[in-house]
């Protein structure tokens, strides 16, 4: 037989295995001939119609009857890839003696449930004539599967580090950001009204009011909300002065285009430096996490392209009628 190519762990794990488990788990099940029927075997151990059928329907993302509508040779190939590919990931958690408890699954069945308004999740199942104990066996069927992945994964993927510092030092200056401030700007005609304005700020009346109280026909103060700058955004003139000042403070009347000019500080945000000892955790995962994916699936490619596959083509082209 033609070795089927392989894909990553969600592809072998994940599935739309929700819809596979109340297919599988529905009292209208398949006949029980067709989980006598084995249209496949690796090492020995079988793969049935009934699975085949119940992995179609998971693909599909519903659970019509497969004998209303024939799967194509396409849908059929590539679940018989999925369920090989299962299967030799099943073999090697057996052997590394992984495990799934009760209350590993009792979380996993409290996520789903948070997902529907109270009694839905019950009720959905219902309404697929599945019940609770049987949708929990598919359940813990399916964390086996993920666990056993990642175990898989885990143990063929490390980084060092000297590795998580190289990658810390090429992020440090993108991430690392000096200090900054939100300030608002207020150009006033003379120094005089800028002078009273600042004193009534600084007595607490709001900047919004202070520029209404020195409003008159065509003289207006204006107010300008000039976001947040760095001290490079700034005239060096008066840099040394705004960035001197505490949230909420105002500075002297200072003269220049034209006018005097009032600044407040609205907000300020320290400068933040990434540290290594705080950003080596994260840095760490993100390596691992590309590195146990390819260590996984050329684990995966290596350990069924070694085994013993038999795939019963004629069970399989009467199956699929031959559809394309």
């Amino acid at each position: 037989m033609h070795r089927p190519s392989f894909g990553v762990i969600h592809r072998v794990v994940v599935a739309a295995f929700l819809a596979a488990f109340l297919y599988s788990c529905t009292k209208e099940s398949a006949p029980r001939a067709d989980a006598d029927v084995v249209v496949a075997e690796v090492n020995g151990r079988r793969i049935t119609l009934k699975d085949l059928k119940n992995e179609i329907a998971a693909r599909r993302g519903f659970t019509p009857s497969l004998s209303a509508r024939s799967a194509t040779r396409s849908e059929a190939s590539g679940a018989l890839r999925i369920l090989i590919e299962r299967t030799v990931v099943l073999a090697e958690g057996e052997k590394l003696g992984v495990s799934v408890s009760g209350s590993e699954v009792d979380k996993e069945v409290d996520r789903f449930r948070s997902d529907f308004p109270p009694g839905g999740l019950e009720k959905s199942l219902l309404q697929a004539g599945t019940d609770m104990e049987a949708w929990r066996g598919g359940l813990a069927r399916f964390l086996l599967v993920r666990k056993t992945a990642e175990a898989i994964a885990a143990a063929r993927a490390s980084v060092s580090p000297e590795e998580v510092e190289a990658e810390f030092r090429r992020r440090a200056r993108r991430l690392s950001r000096p200090e900054r401030i939100r300030v608002r700007q207020f150009l006033f005609d003379t120094a005089e009204t800028a002078g009273k304005a600042r004193a009534m700020i600084l007595e607490g009346e709001s900047p919004e009011k202070v520029v209404s109280r020195f409003s008159e026909g065509d003289i207006r103060p204006v107010a300008i909300d000039l976001g947040e700058v760095g001290r490079e955004d700034l005239p060096e003139e008066i840099e040394g002065e705004l960035f001197a000042l505490k949230e909420g403070e105002v500075s002297g009347v200072i003269a220049r285009e034209g006018g005097f000019n009032l600044f407040l500080v609205v907000e300020k945000e320290p400068a933040r430096t990434l540290i290594l000892a705080s950003a080596a955790p994260e840095i760490r995962e993100g390596i691992l996490r590309v590195r146990r994916e390819e260590a996984f699936r050329s684990w995966l490619t290596a350990q069924v392209g070694k085994a013993d596959i038999r795939v019963q083509e004629a069970l399989l082209d009467q199956f699929v009628g031959g559809g394309k």
